[in-house]
């Protein structure tokens, strides 16, 4: 049974920061290091051995992607039966709890800001794509942000690696979200990692979900639909035909990662290298 305190390996685990399907998340410390680490544990019961090797492969994977703007995997081991993944640790917190204290101010974000941070969350989406990584759920709550306002993507626990032109058939993610082929039920590749992209901008320049409703099957009509509250006329044409172009219904239409960097060239700022 894992207790604060409890020390494996030579992990210290202290505060329990998260719980979901795959399993808890804790703050973490390490003999002879200073910095905090982050530690998942996944349970691997009822997993066959077969099972139990496919996980830890894909854990190990992460290790290789290499980027500042997605947090660092930097060990997985396995102790009786959990999978324990060590992760980087953002001491800013995630992006929807930096965009609540936001909305208390009563003030919008400054279009620069919305630029800067929305590039640095392409530039992690384009280094996993580019080892043909699907992400399969992009949200405010897996973007970290540190106390200097760098951001990185994390969360990665499910996600896909990708053989080339291949197509992910699960229905996964979070149902603000979820790109309308997914919705559909329809097979979906990378694009939709875009679409969850533009509703993450969409929230930027407004604290708001570009699609709402009070349960599952009205938010999936209102997805269908693509109809969304046009964001604030303080912001600039570009900013706004950014938002049209990425949530586009039309997975064919709708650009890559490396289409939305070009076209949002003039905003890179050299303060996000």
């Amino acid at each position: 049974m894992i207790n604060f305190k409890t020390v494996i390996r030579d992990y210290t685990l202290r505060d329990k920061i998260g719980v979901g399907s795959y399993g808890s998340v804790y703050k973490a410390a390490k003999k002879g290091e200073k910095q905090f680490f982050v530690i998942k544990i996944i349970s691997l019961f009822n997993m066959s051995e077969k099972e139990k090797e496919d996980v830890e492969r894909e854990a190990k994977f992460l290790n290789s992607i290499n980027s500042p703007y997605v947090v660092k995997y930097y060990e997985s081991f396995i102790e009786g039966s959990d999978l324990f993944i060590v992760m980087e640790h953002c001491d800013g917190g995630d992006l929807s709890k930096f965009l609540n204290l936001c909305m208390k101010t009563g003030r919008t974000l400054p279009e620069e800001k919305i630029w800067r941070l929305f590039i640095q969350i392409c530039l992690g989406i384009a280094s996993l794509h580019n080892k043909k990584i699907l992400h399969r759920d992009i949200k405010a709550l897996n973007i970290f942000i540190t106390r200097d306002e760098k951001i990185k993507i994390g969360d990665l626990g499910v996600a896909k690696v990708l053989n080339q032109s291949s197509f992910a058939n699960t229905f996964i993610g979070t149902p603000y979200y979820l790109s309308p082929e997914i919705c559909e039920e329809k097979p979906y590749n990378e694009k939709s990692d875009i679409w969850a992209l533009g509703c993450i901008l969409y929230e930027l320049a407004t604290y708001k979900h570009p699609f709402n409703a009070a349960n599952q099957p009205a938010l999936i009509l209102k997805i269908l639909k693509g109809k969304f509250e046009p964001i604030s006329k303080e912001y600039s044409t570009d900013l706004r035909k950014i938002i049209y172009s990425i949530l586009i219904k039309n997975v064919f239409k709708r650009p890559s990662i490396y289409e939305i960097l070009s076209n949002c060239s003039k905003y890179i700022f050299v303060n996000i290298k």
